[in-house]
């Protein structure tokens, strides 16, 4: 264990209130029978707390549902939740906690990039499956990370949908906000790789400090390119002041996000200033009813109480596709490795018109993009 991990220990121990640091896997207090207990360290308060509410109470409302009818393969699904508030410590002490002090058998959900990079690394060691995290980040998609089960496409897949789209109609010089960390050095990747693909006649990329929403700099630097496009990847707060930074400068070009951005903020932040704004999105349109998916989820939402959206679908369909795994693997013990197992091996299915379908290769059961637009009412369309 390095010296950063056991400081990090110490604080785990010195936050709930114990004498020493936090037990290992071999000391977890053991789940109660006939439960699977789920731990999820997200950002409930601050800049992503939306998006951390909304896809909590959407896997919330699903297990409980679940759960009064019986559960979920013969076991009831319990959720716990801590609140890391997109600091990447608090979500390190937050993962050791889980395991330590409330015998989580998984982690569902981590919503960040810096939850989902230590997270991943503390699923690792605390010998846990880490399932369904809000993550497009491309370095929990390798073959060896055999821990990790995620649901949805990632950064590149949706990068190079933005760049198809851009290049169907025309576009020809694109541009990339990014955050200056791992998850944004993997964007400004693939955004580079994409735009050398569609030959296009400039691109150009521009950061900013994790955590930070100083775009000076980054708005000189990519509104000088004159690009007709600039996509958005950096944190809600960045984005959001980007717009507002580069249309006061003059730029009268087009915005696209990254899911992981989060739409619904960004029109939060902005209002009027999102329209037209184009954001890909990773699972399917939520509104409408024009499919079965979402019609299947707006009467969820309507009787478990849940606002309807992005983040919130991306939670429901978490939600059933784990409680779907435990139905079909029928597990006589419950423990990490046998949930992992049932993740790994569910044979492809059909949910309600959305495939689902893990790749051990991707480490993913889905890589579905599609891009929405911000309407001149404040709605999203497809």
């Amino acid at each position: 264990m390095t010296n950063r991990r056991k400081a990090i220990t110490l604080a785990c121990a010195a936050a709930a209130g114990l004498s020493r640091p936090a037990p290992g896997l071999a000391a977890r207090k053991p789940p109660t029978d006939g439960v699977v207990r789920l731990g999820q360290s997200t950002a409930l308060t601050g800049a992503n707390g939306a998006v951390g509410r909304q896809f909590r109470d959407a896997a919330l409302g699903w297990f409980n549902l679940v759960n009064s009818r019986g559960g979920a393969g013969g076991y009831r699904v319990e959720l716990v939740t801590l609140d890391d508030g997109g600091v990447v410590e608090r979500a390190t002490i937050n993962a050791k906690l889980l395991t330590s002090t409330q015998g989580a058998v998984g982690f569902f959900g981590f919503a960040g990039p810096g939850a989902n990079r230590e997270g991943t690394q503390e699923a690792l060691e605390e010998g846990v499956p880490f399932i369904a995290p809000v993550s497009g980040m491309h370095v929990l998609r390798q073959r060896d990370n055999t821990h990790v089960y995620l649901l949805r496409a990632g950064h590149r897949d949706e990068v190079r949908q933005i760049i198809r789209h851009t290049s169907s109609i025309g576009i020809t010089r694109a541009a990339l906000l990014f955050e200056y960390e791992s998850a944004g050095w993997e964007i400004r990747d693939s955004f580079a790789q994409a735009a050398d693909a569609a030959k296009l006649a400039s691109s150009v990329s521009a950061s900013v400090a994790r955590g930070s929403a100083d775009v000076g700099p980054a708005v000189a630097t990519l509104v000088a390119a004159s690009p007709q496009a600039v996509i958005l990847a950096a944190n809600p707060s960045a984005s959001a002041a980007f717009v507002r930074t580069a249309r006061k400068a003059g730029f009268g070009g087009s915005f696209y996000t990254v899911s992981t951005v989060g739409g619904q903020v960004l029109l939060d932040q902005l209002g009027s200033l999102a329209v037209g704004i184009s954001v890909a999105q990773v699972v399917p349109f939520p509104w409408g009813g024009t499919t079965a998916i979402s019609r299947e989820f707006l009467g969820f939402c309507a009787t478990s109480e849940v606002k309807p959206d992005f983040a919130s679908m991306e939670g429901y369909i978490a939600a059933r596709w784990l409680t779907e795994a435990l139905k079909q693997a029928r597990l006589r013990e419950l423990n990490a490795a046998a949930l992992g197992t049932a993740l790994g091996q569910m044979p492809a299915f059909n949910l309600s018109g959305f495939p689902l379908a893990f790749n051990s290769d991707t480490r993913s059961a889905s890589s579905f993009v599609e891009l929405t637009v911000v309407s001149s009412q404040l709605k999203f369309l497809k």
